[in-house]
This record gives structure tokens, C-alpha cells and sequence, in this order.
């Protein structure tokens, strides 16, 4: 392991012992946010984080944060920290967030798109089954959520549901009944117990579902044969441009399964403020496709997410090819130059760790060298300055291939940590690669083809180009000398027509 690889480890390290903190009660100024005629707020009593709000003499309800009755980590790893305004009958009066860590919340979603999220919740009890999505579904009150914003507003949403609920012993005592339920108990066979919320989100993309994992499956396929599948040139390039379509239009733009640098830190996070099942499982895509990416990182390494699943880098990817079509031969830049702007990606990387120690917020700021959110979730939807980035580097992709993914990318950097650990070896190699022969690393599109003919696997995209060339008998050297042998021999075998003249 290199000093870099040990400080960022350590790095991580830190992250883990972070610990978000919140404050205990809410104070008068921040009630006035859900109860404006507020003039006195109260400690309740064996309810920390529950206040009771009067006007006078007379009791308007009760203000309590999330953050402390039920703390659930969100995208960002920690949680979301809501303010809730209760009145006296049980009836949700205003919800304010108070604070966040949420990339998301911060770039990409406005402050009108948050307040109308958050307004929707304003006349609901408190124990309503209220769901993100839900309209319609029996036994449950449904909001909108945000697009692009899944995980974090189903994560609110929730721990209004589970602060709220801590609220109905209180209103029994001020009242002497239980508030009544406006929806539906749950349904028979659950055990009577809430199901949780990733639950809804699995039936409801059922059918992604099933197209990403027949899609994996082919990938796997690909993997597993990649041997016999190069020496048929045609249908392997066809094959890998339908493959790279499929990711880029359903994986990308259908989906928005694009994955990021967030996620990873965010996971990190999550381990330190209380890892859950649930918070992952709610981005059911995105969730498949880290497991798949987990298990195929060590196996084969980063390649097969940067080089087949990555929507950014398949755009890229199509965009170069058609360039190549169309007559341009492309930038390669000198081996010297190419090799330093490698190490741009893991500045950034080891930026973002650092950043995220003290925010998640500020680390989201730094993760817009990121085009993905303004390609596949905003769909360039958003401030010009964004869309120009995104623009210039599928462009720029024309000129030199994957210009992002070589030097910018710090997932890419992220996932190359782990590739060290790798099982599998597959890509071919022979004595003469690299010297004599240097087709392969000419051809490489990200250069991971050392001069001396190694691949290196922490850049290597597992296109299987170079397999390609490994078994071309009229590019690669030793094989055309093995065909033109053949040949020979076959010539010398081949039965002599003598011509008789008549």
C-alpha cells in the first residue's frame, strides 16, 4: 500500500468516529417557524426534544425535532434534523429543517421545491401513514417527493412518522383518547408492525428491477466468455455499443442509477452515525448496483462498473467512437503529461474525505467536478454554468477518450483502491507485448498500457479492446507471424497442378 492509499485509509478512519450532534430542544425563535403566534414554549417532561407551545394561557400544541425523537441517517449519512409543529388536536401545524447534511438539499433543489415538499405535510395527524409516492395506495396518506431526491425525502418523511408517533402518549394525557387514525390499520399478514419504507420502492420499480438484472446477467455472461466473444469481432463491437446504449438511456437517463463519490462517503458516514439496511435499500438501482459493483471489483476490479455500467462513462465512450467514425484520429497526450494528470482525480478524492469531516455539505460543493447529477438526475435542467461543464466534457470526450474518467473522476479513483485485491487475471498478455510490440498500448483509450506492455489495473476500464488485438491475426504481431506460418505450411502441403500442354 502507497503513503497516498495510507493517509486516505486513515483519513476514512476519521470519518467513521464522526458523530453529528443536535440540539435537545427546540428554542422559541425556531417554534415561531411552525407556530408564528408563539409566545412561550415549555420543556415537557420524560419527552427530550418535545417542547409544549402557548400563547398567553393558553396551549397551542408542541414543537419537537426529529434529530433527537427519531434520528435516521439519510443519503448523506446523517440525519436529517426536522422541526414539527403539533396542535392540541394531533394535527400537523408547520415543519421547518432545521439542519442537514444533505448534498442534494445544498445543489440541485431550491428552496421553493423544499418549502413545497415540506408543505404537504400541514394539516396530516400525526398518525397518519403518510408515504413519499403512496397517492392512492389503500391505508396510507401520500406526498411527493423531490426528483432526484428519493432517499432524502422518504428518510424525512419517515422520521416525521416515527418522531410523531412519540407524540400520541402526550395527547392522550392532555386529552384522555387516543387521536383516531384517518387511514387504514396495516394490512393483515405483516404482523400488524409498519413495513418499511425501501419495501413500496422494490414492488414499485419491479420491472427496472428485472431488466437491470437480466442486463447484469449478460454482463457476467460477457465477463465469463470475454475469451470467445473477442475473436468475433463483429458481434463483440456490437454487442458492447448495445451494451453501452443500454447503460447511458436505461441505466442513466430512465433510471437515474447513475452512482457517485457521495455514495461512498455517505456509507461511511452512515457506518458512524448507525448503519442501516433500510437507508440503502431504498435506492433500489442504485443499491443493486453497488452490490453488483462489490462483488465484480474484486473479482475483475473498477474496470467492469467504468468500463460497462458507468452512464457518464458510456457516453463518453459512444461519444469517441462515433468521432472515430466520423474521421477524427483524436488527442493522445505525451506518456509524461498523461501519467501526472492521473493523480488529479486522487487530489480530489482525499479533498472530499478531508471535506466531509467537518461537512457533508461542503464536500457537496467540491463533488459538482461530478457532471452525473446535472446529466442523468437534473437532465441539464439547471444554473448555466453546470451545464456547460457537463457539455464540454462529453465533448472534449470527441478529442481524448474519456477525458473525465482519466483525470477527474474521483469515484473512478475510489474504486482503483480496491482493485488491488482483485482474484481474477484474464486479461491475456504475451512475452513480445511491449517490446517489440506496442499495438495494444497504442490502441488503449484511457493509455492504462505501460510501455513496457503491463496493464494497469487501477485504470484499466475492462473495455477488452486489447483482447481484441491479442487475438488478431492481421494486428498483432506474434499472431500474424503464427497465420503467415500456417500459411507457409500450408502451401508446402497443398497439392501441385502441373499444366499439360495439349
Amino acid at each position: 500500500m502507497t503513503m497516498v492509499q495510507k493517509k486516505l485509509v486513515l483519513i476514512i478512519v476519521l470519518v467513521l468516529v464522526s458523530t453529528p450532534l443536535f440540539a435537545a430542544s427546540p428554542s422559541l425563535d425556531q417554534v415561531k417557524q411552525v407556530f408564528p403566534q408563539a409566545q412561550a414554549v415549555t420543556e415537557v417532561a420524560d419527552a427530550p426534544g418535545v417542547v409544549a407551545v402557548a400563547r398567553g394561557g393558553n396551549a397551542l400544541g408542541y414543537a419537537y425535532t426529529t434529530g433527537i425523537l427519531a434520528p435516521i441517517s439519510a443519503y448523506s449519512g446523517k440525519p436529517v434534523n426536522t422541526l414539527v409543529g403539533v396542535d392540541t388536536q394531533g394535527v400537523i401545524s408547520g415543519i421547518k429543517i432545521l439542519e442537514h447534511q444533505e448534498p442534494i438539499l445544498v445543489i440541485g433543489v431550491s428552496t421553493a421545491d423544499l418549502d413545497e415538499f415540506t408543505s404537504q405535510f400541514v394539516g396530516k395527524r400525526v398518525d397518519d401513514r403518510i408515504r413519499v409516492g403512496a397517492r392512492g395506495r389503500e391505508g396510507y396518506v401520500g406526498v411527493d417527493g423531490i426528483s432526484g431526491a428519493t432517499i432524502t425525502t422518504m428518510v424525512i418523511t419517515s422520521s416525521i412518522n416515527k418522531a410523531s408517533l412519540q407524540l400520541l402518549p402526550i395527547l392522550l394525557a392532555q386529552t384522555g383518547e387516543v387521536p383516531v387514525a384517518s387511514t387504514s390499520p396495516p394490512a393483515a399478514g405483516d404482523g400488524g408492525s409498519e413495513s418499511p419504507e425501501w419495501v413500496l420502492l422494490w414492488l414499485d420499480r419491479a420491472l427496472e428491477l428485472w431488466v437491470l438484472g437480466l442486463a447484469l446477467l449478460l454482463l457476467l455472461i460477457i465477463l465469463f466468455f470475454q475469451d470467445w466473444l473477442v475473436r468475433h469481432t463483429v458481434l463483440f463491437h456490437r454487442l458492447r455499443v448495445a451494451y453501452l446504449l443500454f447503460t447511458v438511456f436505461f441505466i442513466g437517463f430512465y433510471c437515474s442509477a447513475q452512482l457517485s463519490v457521495i455514495n461512498l462517503l455517505a456509507f461511511f458516514h452512515s457506518l458512524a452515525s448507525g448503519f442501516s439496511w433500510d437507508t440503502l435499500l431504498i435506492e433500489p438501482l442504485i443499491f443493486v448496483l453497488w452490490a453488483f459493483v462489490a462483488v465484480s471489483i474484486l473479482l475483475w476490479g473498477r474496470g467492469v462498473y467504468c468500463g460497462w455500467l458507468c452512464p457518464f462513462g458510456a457516453a463518453q465512450d459512444l461519444i469517441s467512437k462515433l468521432a472515430n467514425r466520423l474521421g477524427f484520429a483524436g488527442l493522445r497526450l505525451p506518456n509524461m503529461v498523461h501519467e501526472r494528470l492521473w493523480a488529479i482525480k486522487y487530489f480530489i478524492l482525499i479533498a472530499l474525505v478531508g471535506l466531509s469531516l467537518d461537512s457533508m455539505v461542503t464536500a457537496a460543493k467540491l463533488a459538482e467536478v461530478e457532471p452525473f447529477k446535472t446529466t442523468f438526475i437534473l437532465r441539464f435542467d439547471r444554473e448555466p454554468g453546470f451545464v456547460i461543464y457537463a457539455v464540454a466534457l462529453l465533448a472534449l470526450s470527441a478529442l481524448n477518450s474519456k477525458f473525465y474518467c482519466k483525470y477527474l473522476c474521483p469515484l473512478g479513483a475510489g474504486l482503483s483502491f480496491v482493485t488491488g485485491f482483485r482474484v481474477f487475471d484474464w486479461l491475456r498478455r504475451r512475452r513480445e507485448c511491449g517490446k517489440p510490440c506496442e499495438a495494444c498500448e497504442h490502441q488503449c483509450q484511457i493509455a492504462a498500457i505501460k510501455p513496457t506492455g503491463e496493464i494497469n489495473d487501477r485504470e484499466c476500464h475492462y473495455c477488452l479492446e486489447c483482447q481484441v488485438t491479442y487475438w488478431d491475426e492481421e494486428r498483432c504481431p506474434p499472431m500474424v507471424e503464427q497465420r503467415k506460418k500456417r500459411e507457409r505450411r500450408q502451401a508446402k502441403s497443398a497439392p501441385q497442378v502441373i499444366a499439360v500442354d495439349s
